[in-house]
């Protein structure tokens, strides 16, 4: 009798012991996609511009910040959008996205790939800059790649917010940006020996120019780290609920 109970409620104690992951706050609509929306006709681009993990009576709380790059005419608009909860799976989704533009649409095509800011319409566009020579070096080749910098025009809507980023962008860099985006991925730039790439989250640039979210995250670190852990197999198997797969928004060079 005494095992015939232990047996019956032992899957009970299992799941209760592995069904340890808190509840998180759900929204009906992402904030991006409302804003994507609001903007029926203009050019723009959605930076994702900040990212917090906050918790609320044992309630996870997954909340982004965003800037909206808006061309109007001849003139580009820059707007902040504060703190605004998302879904889990869309904050997991963009985890390593920091800076980067999340929607974009441009040239009337609308892009869900995450991708360095102007990368797929201002950079490369002959109407609003060029290619040009930065280096010498005798040893390279005068239209090596490595040494080609974009420079905008000082006539373009994008002049004073390229001054203000103060980062250049090179030409063999842009041209795996190409290869990457042709294939619907995301683009971070070349992985380091560090595990650190040029754009996004875990790029140098981002912790230099975003030291708050950094020391954010680290405060907070267990929240991180339990982002993308996966469920125990004890609650999987006895759980009733169906169960959603990270993702991590794509792959860098």
């Amino acid at each position: 009798m005494i095992k015939r109970i232990l047996l019956a409620t032992l899957p009970l104690i299992l799941f209760s012991c592995g069904n340890t992951e808190k509840k998180s706050k759900q929204v009906a609509q992402e904030p991006s996609e409302a804003i994507r929306k609001s903007i029926p006709t203009n050019d723009f681009s959605l930076v994702l511009d900040d990212m917090s993990i906050k918790e609320d009576n044992n309630v996870l709380d997954h909340r982004h910040k965003y800037k909206v790059l808006e061309l109007k005419g001849d003139s580009l608009h820059t707007t902040s959008k504060g703190w605004q909860s998302v879904n889990k799976t869309f904050f997991q989704k963009h985890q390593n996205d920091l800076g980067m533009e999340i929607i974009s649409r441009h040239n009337g095509k609308t892009s869900f790939t995450a991708q360095p800011v102007g990368f797929g319409w201002a950079i490369g566009n002959e109407k609003h800059g060029e290619w040009e020579e930065t280096s010498k070096d005798s040893t390279k080749t005068q239209n090596s790649n490595s040494h080609r910098r974009w420079r905008t025009h000082s006539t373009s809507p994008f002049f004073w917010y390229w001054l203000g980023t103060r980062r250049s962008t090179y030409r063999n860099d842009y041209n795996s940006y190409r290869t990457y985006n042709s294939r619907g991925q995301n683009y971070y730039g070349r992985n380091t020996s560090n595990n650190s790439y040029a754009y996004g989250t875990r790029s140098n640039y981002q912790k230099k120019i975003r030291p708050s979210f950094f020391s954010r995250r680290t405060q907070n670190s267990s929240r991180w780290n339990n982002l993308n852990k996966k469920t125990s197999r004890s609650s999987s198997r006895y759980s009733s609920g169906s169960s959603t797969r990270s993702r991590s928004g794509g792959t860098g060079k």
